[in-house]
Parts: C-alpha cells; structure tokens; sequence
C-alpha cells in the first residue's frame, strides 16, 4: 500500500470515529462533553408507533419527537411575550421510578423538555412542575406515552392558585403545616360545584393528601392525611355522602415541584381530588 493511500486511510478512521463520538455525545450523558449531568438522552427521531408530538415511553425521561413536533413547538413558543413564565409540567405514572437527582419522574420529564427544547428561554422564565397521572399505567410498557403539558402565566399569577381545577378533578393547595385550606372564596364555590355534581352522577371522590419536604416523613404522612380528612368532611356538610369518599396520604413523597423555594413548596402543600365515574350495573 503507497504511503498516500495508507494516509488517507488513516484520516478516513479518524473522521468516522470523531463523528461517531459526537453522536455518542448528543444522545447519552457524556461528562466528556460538558453536558449537564440532569440531562438524559434526547430521541430525535421515534419510531413508525409515534403517536404524539412530544413523547416518552414508560419508566424513561427522555422526550423523543413525534408526529406534529415542530407545530407543537412553534404553538407554545408563540405564547412568550418576555414577560410571562413558561409552565412545563411532567406527567407521570406512581410506579414510574424517580431518576437519581429527581424526586419523581414528572419533574424529571419536565427538566428534559426543557433542556432540550427550550434553552433559548432563560431558566428564570421557566417553572418545572410534575403531575401525577390518575389513571392505570399502561399494560404494554413499550407503548409512546403523551406526558407533557405547556402553559404560558403572566409573572403577576406564577403564584399557584389555591384550586386548580384539572381534567379529572383539581388540586386543593394549603399553608405551610396546616390542616386548613386556604381561605378563598373559589375554594368553597368549587367544593360546592363538586357537591352538587357527584350527588347527580353518583361519582365517587378520592381525595390524597401531600406535604412539602419540612418535618419528619411520618409526620408529614400524617399531615397529608389530616388536610385530605378535613376536605372530606367539608364535602360531607354540603351532603355527598361518606361512603363516596375515599381519602388517602402520600405524605411528603410526590411532590409537584423541588422543594427550593416557598412558591415551590406552596405548590406541594396540597389536597388532590380525583372524580371516579359510577360503574354501571351491567358491569
């Protein structure tokens, strides 16, 4: 072999090796690259299953691109004024394990979207939330997962509200290491609205309790329990019966946000009510 095709040989190795690298990097966590080392890997491209624009398969926190991705993307960035706070939250399975450094999987979710696909909006400009799905997890593990949700909030309302109302129920936020739910009027009116709605349906109420992270887990289990008992007894007042409510305490250990600020924390303290429909008597 001549000396220059031995060279050209040698630099064609070496080109193919760099990018292999390269595409290493942008895929895995590579503390060689610099990355940050909360970032997990980023799908580019899914597979023919794709279902949904951003996408996740159960117990993995990296995103991956689906059908309708740049339409989606272009939608939610079209929402930033400079003035307002982008909500990225993290939906997630209970059984889906936590990654090292995470407190669950939605917040997990929720920090690689951002990490990828929202580096060019400052990271003060942007709330992580993560938000425990009610339903049951899904039997084939290997199915796309639609795990996101994108809400743009003027800077005068990122303080959370003391009711948000959510697809299947809402959440019931309180002061810190309190039993008493805040005192505002939309909490009464939405426990009066859920009142008259399950005394027509017949649904049932499951009411879980949390904490933020401050005190000992098995007072804070306790604590959990205390605020879902005393949102149950106010609905029992305005006369649903008992036997259609459920309560329930996680304690400290699903958590809706880190714990680092008191917005955060405000955002953990809370009571989630989840509407189970009236199985018919066919079934």
């Amino acid at each position: 072999m001549s000396t220059p095709t031995r060279i050209l040989l040698i630099l064609a190795v070496l080109v193919l090796y760099f990018f292999g690298l390269l595409q290493f990097c942008s895929h895995k966590i590579c503390a060689a690259c610099g990355t940050d080392k909360t970032v997990s890997g980023i799908i580019d491209n899914a597979d023919s299953l794709s279902q949904y624009p951003i996408q996740f398969k159960y117990g993995d926190m990296n995103p991956a691109k689906g059908p309708g991705f740049d339409s989606l993307l272009a939608a939610v960035k079209a929402g930033n004024n400079d003035d307002s706070i982008l909500e990225i939250i993290g939906l997630f399975y209970e059984d889906e394990a936590a990654p090292a450094g995470f407190e669950t999987m939605g917040l997990a979710r929720a920090t690689a979207i951002r990490n990828a696909y929202f580096k060019d909006i400052p990271e003060e400009r942007i709330r992580l939330r993560g938000r425990l799905l009610n339903s049951a997890a899904p039997s084939d593990k290997n199915a796309w997962l639609a795990a996101s949700e994108f809400k743009w909030l003027p800077k005068q309302e990122v303080i959370p509200e003391s009711v948000e109302e959510i697809a299947d129920g809402a959440i019931i936020r309180f002061p810190f290491n309190s039993t008493e739910k805040e005192y505002d009027p939309a909490v009464d009116a939405y426990l009066q609205t859920l009142a008259k709605r399950v005394a027509k349906t017949g649904e049932r109420i499951e009411l879980t309790g949390h904490t933020d992270n401050k005190g000992e887990p098995e007072y804070n289990l306790r604590l959990g329990a205390s605020r879902a008992r005393q949102i149950q007894d106010l609905l029992v007042k305005l006369g649903v019966k008992a036997d259609l409510i459920s309560t329930a305490s996680k304690g400290e250990s699903l958590p809706v946000a880190p714990n680092t600020t008191e917005e955060n924390s405000h955002n953990n303290r809370r009571v989630e009510v989840r509407l189970i429909k009236k199985q018919s008597e066919n079934q």
